[in-house]
């Protein structure tokens, strides 16, 4: 068999993800591919960011939104965190026997895990591991988060959506119990997790060298970049959904219902018992057309010249 393991040397998630995607137009019956991010947001293919993610905690603290070709949930990465893909045929290759490979590895550090009904990989009842995967015409991917020295107590920071008024046919994540593979053995590091995935490789399929490949340069990964990690892009990939909030101003009480599509704000409506009912019609001409995030919505504020519209925008931001 014609094997291959990979180990990202950059730990740029867009840049791995882009990676990934050229890995599966390689001519290779098993790959492995072992790879660590900074701080990042990952939502899968079919979610919404805006009702998954703090997008304002994440622009102030620098962390990177990435969306997947995959399906699943959002999930939260950082340095203290392994992911590992495995792709094979597709039409030979499964997930269960994926699992195996990853649960041998973990039994050769002394952790005893399982698997649960979600795709998950739990120690001591704690989800240590998410997963999900993608078909293309010729190769199945499978790939998943180990969570060996995470820092979860920033997790909720990024991944509670400041605004829950958000209607979306978008795919929701599901809350888990997490942990970290630390809890199980206090010594145990990433590079231990590493060496404990390549032996089960090697036992399932046969000797293979270890080759570290840096995707934050390498041509075929940076053509696809934009397709994981350019925010206009990931936008544009946001099903259709609904903004609404009712809110209390200086001028009167007010209900404003925003439908956004692809990143942009396609449809206003508002009612207001405002003694000033042209704020409606102001309202509608300002935010129609206009790009929903808070840079574009703050530039609106700031420039509209009029109080009532002004203190309206800025409520519209504070729930971004």
């Amino acid at each position: 068999m014609k094997n291959a393991i990979y180990l990202a040397t950059s730990h740029d998630c867009a840049a791995n993800l882009a990676g990934e995607a050229y890995l599966l137009t390689l001519e290779y019956d098993h790959i492995l591919f072992l790879w660590v991010n900074d701080p990042c947001i990952v939502i899968g293919r079919y979610q919404n960011p805006f009702a998954e993610c703090n997008l304002k905690n994440m622009e102030k603290h620098k962390v990177q939104l990435v969306r997947r070709q995959s399906g699943g949930g959002a999930v939260y990465h950082d340095q203290g965190n392994l992911c590992f893909t495995l792709i094979g045929n597709k039409n030979t290759t499964t997930k269960e026997e994926n699992f195996a490979l990853v649960l041998k590895a973990l039994a050769s550090l002394g952790l005893s895990c399982e698997l649960s009904g979600r795709n998950d990989i739990l120690l001591n009842g704690k989800k240590i591991s998410g997963n999900a995967f993608q078909t293309t015409a010729t190769k199945f991917c499978h790939h998943g988060t180990l969570l060996v020295s995470s820092d979860l107590s920033v997790m909720s920071n990024y991944l509670t959506p400041s605004s829950n008024k958000l209607a979306s046919k978008a795919v929701k994540s599901v809350a888990s119990r997490v942990g970290n593979l630390k809890e199980g053995r206090a010594d145990i590091t990433n590079e231990m997790v590493q060496t404990a995935l390549v032996d089960a490789f090697n036992a399932a399929y046969g000797q293979t060298e270890v080759t570290p490949i840096d995707f934050k340069t390498l041509p075929q990964a940076q053509e696809n970049y934009h397709r994981f990690g350019d925010i206009s892009v990931i936008l544009e990939k946001t099903p259709q959904f609904t903004h609404s909030f009712t809110h209390r101003f200086e001028w009167g009480e007010a209900t404003l219902h925003l439908q956004v599509e692809k990143g942009v704000i396609s449809e206003v409506r508002m009612f207001t018992d405002a003694l000033d009912t042209s704020i409606v019609d102001r309202a509608v001409a300002i935010l129609s057309g206009a790009q929903y995030n808070q840079k574009a919505l703050e530039e609106l504020a700031q420039t509209s010249g009029q109080a009532d519209l002004a203190s309206l925008l800025a409520h519209v931001v504070s729930l971004l």
